[in-house]
């Protein structure tokens, strides 16, 4: 199976969903500061990279994981996503794009815009980490419940945001 998180920029939330689908960072408490900081894509994606998909690894399952930003017309960019995924021949049921952008908190949006939009890294990347640990049980909840999908195969679930291809 291969599992997207996709978010705006691919700078913050799914690098955070990502990190933690491959047990990058703690699933039984919130990672330090020093711990988000020093993932080495976060707070990291140029404007260039929307739209472009980043392979990440692949999960004790076997799944692949990515990462993809798809910008402010993100359902656009999904329809696309499975637009091709059926125009290839591929079966829906091995991939899942997985919404992680409304998972984090207000802080985060403002610390990634104010590092990536205004270029103020030094204050912007401080406040969007410090925003993801506020919001990472919510970050937790979606990838245990992509994570917990047993089939490997079933749609959305009770507060998860993501759909299969």
């Amino acid at each position: 199976m291969h599992i997207i998180y996709q978010c705006y920029g691919s700078a913050h939330s799914s690098i955070i969903a990502a990190a933690i689908h491959l047990n990058r960072l703690p699933s039984n408490r919130a990672p330090t500061m020093e711990e988000i900081l020093s993932l080495p894509d976060f707070d990291q994606a140029r404007d260039d990279a929307m739209g472009i998909l980043f392979y990440k690894g692949d999960d004790e399952r076997g799944n692949s994981v990515y990462t993809i930003g798809l910008g402010r017309n993100w359902r656009e960019g999904q329809r696309v996503i499975r637009s091709l995924w059926q125009l290839l021949g591929r079966n829906e049921e091995e991939c899942r794009l997985v919404h992680a952008l409304d998972r984090i908190t207000l802080l985060t949006k403002v610390g990634g815009a104010l590092s990536r939009r205004y270029g103020i890294p030094s204050l912007g990347r401080p406040l969007a980490a410090w925003g993801i640990r506020r919001s990472y049980p919510r970050l937790l909840t979606l990838v245990e419940q992509v994570k917990n999908d047993s089939s490997g195969k079933s749609g959305r679930q009770a507060g998860d945001d993501g759909f299969v291809l």
